[in-house]
């Protein structure tokens, strides 16, 4: 945002410049060109004070007819062609523009003249030699009309470009200010995202920013009460569902009939199982960012690990294989816990002691990582593949299969020799 805003403002004064910068540089040009035709005139008439000042000196004790001839005189230097018109005679200096004529009238009628004419410029001054006038001529080239037009332009371009500066640092600042804000507003809300709902965004000058950050802290502060009723929701489940499967685990042991009694403590305990699962489920918004991210190749080693103590006990040979890490999706290192922990279960439940299993993990293409859960028993059973035996309701695998749509994946299940499930994990966003 800093470098469109900064963009922004140096094309608005780019913009802004050229506008100015380009009726300057033709007056510039026009005032440098006026200037030279003044200082051409004012030659002129320098020459032509020198001439009526050499013709009065020579005129002294000699006869008009002999004051006919010009008199000998150094012509003062200046800007121009110098170019002498003595009455009568040829002009002295060189050949005489025809575009010169107005000006040259003129100054014989007694009148300074000049005229710019585009590629030259023309500048004359009278001379009064008693009865006669004669007339001074100083032409000026193209070359000659733009001396002193460069040093103005290059000190108009140091302006500008100074101005460009100043601009520059203008809008940097000006847009530091303006975006820094905004960029306190993401890190907060990229806090929020991460679970961390005590974050709060502070007060802006900014009229926009402060209606952001106010709406923002309330959207924190109703989230967080929601979690909050969530979570004396869930203890409050908690507590309402374990005090009579606690009851009726001591019922159930005044059961006389061993078949019966096995039977019904088989399903508290499955009843049980499910309600620690529901809980799981329910208190899950509570530990997840929106951009969680967690190593699946550690936390899937560490679950084969734990879960291998209880294989070796029931004469299971499992076959582990996890491909190098780090392999990144998109869940906690809880609730990918929780997902592995229910897919080794229903290993273990749902088939007979000594049944081999295997795990595999390996990167995704396009980022992820899958995971595949393999046992060689019984399998699901056709008609609800979700069901394994008798008293399962599958909600373990649901939650798992819930797990892995959070995650940007899915959860696959099929038979194959066995019981096969297939979970992809997408990768954490960004």
């Amino acid at each position: 945002m800093y470098r469109r805003l900064v963009l922004f403002g140096m094309s608005v004064v780019t913009v802004a410049l050229i506008a100015l910068v380009i009726p300057l540089g033709l007056a510039t040009r026009d005032l440098v060109r006026t200037e030279e035709i003044t200082h051409a005139a004012e030659h002129a008439r320098t020459v032509a004070n020198a001439w009526e000042k050499a013709w009065q000196k020579a005129s002294v004790g000699k006869s008009d007819a002999d004051l006919v001839q010009l008199p000998e005189m150094p012509v003062p230097a200046g800007d121009g062609q110098v170019t002498l018109l003595p009455p009568g005679e040829s002009p002295l200096g060189g050949p005489i523009d025809p575009r010169a004529e107005q000006v040259i009238s003129a100054a014989k009628k007694g009148q300074s003249a000049n005229e710019d004419v585009g590629d030259v410029a023309f500048a004359s001054a009278p001379v009064i030699l008693d009865d006669n006038t004669a007339a001074v001529l100083v032409t000026m080239s193209q070359e000659e009309l733009r001396e002193g037009l460069a040093p103005r332009l290059a000190a108009l371009a140091a302006v500008s470009l100074s101005l460009l500066a100043f601009a520059a640092v203008a809008a940097w600042l000006l847009a530091r200010r303006t975006a820094q804000p905004i960029s306190d507003l993401a890190q907060v809300a990229d806090a929020m995202a991460d679970g961390d709902l005590s974050a709060r965004a502070e007060s802006s000058s900014i009229k926009e920013v402060q209606d952001v950050s106010t709406a923002l802290n309330r959207l924190a502060t109703r989230v967080q009460e929601l979690l909050d009723d969530e979570r004396s929701n869930a203890a409050e489940l908690a507590h309402q569902l374990r005090t009579p499967l606690t009851v009726l685990s001591v019922d159930i042991d005044g059961v006389t009939d061993p078949e019966v009694r096995a039977r019904l403590e088989e399903d508290v305990l499955a009843l049980q199982r499910q309600t620690d699962e529901i809980i799981t489920t329910a208190r899950r918004s509570t530990r997840e960012g929106l951009r969680a991210r967690s190593d699946a190749a550690v936390v899937v080693a560490e679950r084969a690990a734990f879960w291998r103590v209880l294989a070796e006990d029931q004469d299971r040979a499992p076959t582990i294989s996890v491909g190098e890490g780090p392999l990144w999706v998109r869940l906690t290192d809880e609730d990918l816990t929780t997902l592995l922990d229910i897919l080794f279960q229903n290993v273990f439940i749902h088939s007979p002691e000594g049944i081999a299993y295997e795990v595999s993990l390996g990167p995704t293409p396009g980022g992820g990582a899958t995971l595949v859960v393999r046992d060689y028993g019984v399998g699901f059973d056709g008609a609800t593949p979700t069901e394994r035996n008798t008293g399962s309701t599958g909600l373990g695998l649901s939650i798992a299969d819930r797990l892995a749509t959070a995650s940007g994946g899915s959860l696959q299940r099929h038979n194959d020799q066995g019981a096969v499930v297939v979970v992809t994990l997408g990768p954490p966003q960004v």
